[in-house]
């Protein structure tokens, strides 16, 4: 295929336009490193320690900025000068195609960084460490050590792609979390639901009276699953971030189907002369729905003795670049229907209601493969005994039972459950049969805070192993601008928080908290400083909802991140992690999509 020499140009200057940020970028990473070497040599090693971890300091993971200061500062001058050159010849060039580099920068950031084809090939090459060591035969206690070196290496290799999946999933998918407490809910009274009809008639609204009563007997563990608002606002960076959680779980469901297609197609005849025959036996004798719950009982037991085979990864990263095709095709259909003019009202109409299904689709594959996973093993352990309890009905009883059974499911969930989630979507997840069948099962991001509070919880045993007090312990101070009381210090320690400002100094411990929440950047009302901001990105909110204050503090965004994280360890809190809402309530505020290319500019 012939390409335009006008299209070679314009690629030629965008690419020239690229280097001389790039350059301009790096400069100033080299003179903060610096800066930081020079001034801050006398910080304290519990803060290296703490957030040596990834876990805790969510910025390593999402700043990909590091890996570029190899080079000198003189090789960067000498080729910022040519670039520099090159672009000031073409500046309209340049100016066309700086947001199509943007976009496509900011498109290529989402991807998982502890599901990277680099990340697998540390695991490969560990793994071919260990069989190498073990096939290695010598004699003494040399050959033992190397075979332990290599194990010891796998473990650290896996330790660091859970760290980075737990930073990453904080860092990009976590803004807003809410403490986990009791609903407090009065037993509901007849009389508050009974109505004076037109007729004269006294009726009883009696859905709404048995709603009321099942919230007030569920009231002791039903928090975590009700939602705090009825219906989200349609945002497309929400929509964003659950169509990138739905394309990175759905990875290991992308092979099972592909397997799958490849039965139904005859690719292998043996094979799929093999499940024809199995089907056909179980057809025959009615066993299919058994066989679906023994293959969950078989497949999730054998992933916890027999987890993912060395196999299986090498094939994972063999069909890395073939998934790559697909992933940009589907990106390029996006593209296409965004340009139309009839998608925008569309999305007005059902946008809200698309987002938050597929909010919930992503919300139940996670739980699945945390399921599969074994993350919660008392959980688990109660979802196989109800799939156990279905492989023994099914087995033992009458199949026309069975039927029976199923179909009074299936119409219970079309003329109750169902309903319910539809008009009330704020209690949609109690009246939810998969939640029934994987109940308190955690989604990535309820796991990612279990295990930092687990990290938190370690780190103080090995303190206190050198017993090491409270009052001794190292407070993590960040520089913080209050919206009320200006510049002032946050100090998070173990036990509370302290804000000290000029004006005051205020301490709150932890079972105050509400909720947690990152917000945008607060702009200006001037509109120069909005053209500043539009660019900026070297603040960001933090929002901490107390009992009596609302506390709405402006810092650096991975200090942000750094105070945000270590609330969530240290606090000893459940948390809930929930979706964002819209920011503009009132008639001067940006809409969602002007916020939304805002921070894609940014």
């Amino acid at each position: 295929m012939s390409t335009h020499p006008d299209n070679n140009a314009a690629a030629e200057v965008e690419q020239h336009a690229s280097n001389l940020l790039e350059a301009g970028s790096i400069l100033k990473e080299k003179a903060k490193l610096k800066a930081k070497r020079i001034f801050k040599r006398d910080q304290t090693s519990d803060d290296e320690s703490v957030f040596s971890d990834p876990a805790f300091d969510p910025a390593k993971v999402l700043d990909n900025k590091s890996d570029r200061l190899d080079k000198s500062v003189r090789e960067t001058l000498k080729d910022g000068a040519k670039d520099l050159k090159f672009v000031v010849a073409h500046p309209r060039r340049v100016a066309r195609g700086k947001a199509i580099h943007k976009t496509a920068g900011t498109i290529g950031e989402t991807q998982h960084p502890a599901l990277t084809a680099e990340r697998d090939q540390e695991l490969l090459d560990a793994h071919d460490a260990l069989a190498q060591a073990e096939s290695d035969i010598g004699p003494g206690p040399n050959h033992q050590a190397d075979i332990d070196d290599a194990r010891h290496r796998i473990q650290v290799v896996e330790e660091k792609k859970e760290d980075l999946q737990t930073a990453w999933i904080l860092g990009r998918h976590v803004s807003r979390v809410k403490v986990v407490r009791p609903v407090m809910v009065d037993r509901p009274k007849r009389s508050q639901y009974t109505t004076i009809t037109p007729t004269g008639e006294r009726r009883l609204q009696w859905e709404r009276y048995v709603g009321h009563l099942a919230l007030y007997y569920t009231r002791g563990f039903n928090a975590p699953y009700i939602d705090d608002f009825e219906t989200p606002p349609f945002d497309l960076e929400d929509l964003a971030r659950i169509l990138e959680r739905i394309a990175i779980t759905s990875a290991p469901l992308q092979t099972f189907f592909m397997k799958i297609r490849e039965v139904y197609m005859w690719k292998d005849p043996k094979c799929t002369a093999k499940w024809a025959a199995l089907f056909a036996v179980l057809w025959y004798f009615q066993y299919i729905m058994s066989y679906v719950y023994f293959y969950i009982l078989y497949s999730t037991l054998r992933n916890k003795f027999n987890p993912g085979s060395v196999k299986a990864v090498r094939a994972s990263v063999a069909r890395s670049f073939d998934r790559e095709k697909r992933v940009q095709a589907w990106g390029e259909l996006l593209q296409r229907h965004g340009q139309n003019n009839w998608i925008e009202p569309l999305l007005d109409e059902v946008g809200p209601i698309i987002q938050m299904q597929l909010g919930d689709i992503a919300d139940l594959l996670e739980v699945l493969i945390n399921f599969h996973r074994n993350e919660k093993p008392g959980r688990t352990l109660a979802s196989l005994f109800f799939f156990g309890s279905c492989l023994t009905i099914t087995l033992s009883a009458d199949m026309a039972f069975c039927m029976k059974l199923v179909w009074f499911i299936v119409g219970a969930g079309f003329f109750v459950t169902f309903p319910i989630a539809t008009n009330f979507p704020k209690y949609r997840y109690l009246v939810s049969h998969m939640r029934w069948m994987f109940w308190d099962i955690p989604t990535h991001s309820e796991l990612a805070i279990l295990r930092l509070q687990e990290k938190a919880i370690m780190r103080d045993a090995d303190l206190s192993e050198f017993e090491l007090h409270a009052a001794s312990e190292p407070l993590h101070t960040f520089s913080v601008k209050e919206e009320t009381d200006g510049k002032g210090q946050l100090e998070v320690g173990r036990s509370g928080l302290t804000l000290t400002t000029k004006i005051s100094e205020r301490t709150w411990v932890y079972s105050e908290l509400v909720e947690l929440q990152k917000l945008d950047a607060v702009e200006s009302d001037t509109g120069l400083n909005k053209i500043k901001n539009l660019h900026s990105s070297s603040s960001a909110v933090l929002q901490i909802l107390l009992f009596d204050k609302t506390l709405t503090l402006i810092l650096e965004p991975a200090h942000r991140d750094r105070a945000f994280n270590l609330i969530l360890a240290w606090s000893g809190q459940k948390w809930q992690s929930l979706r964002m809402e819209g920011h503009n309530k009132g008639k001067d505020d940006k809409s969602n999509l002007d916020r939304a290319m805002k921070r894609a500019f940014r």
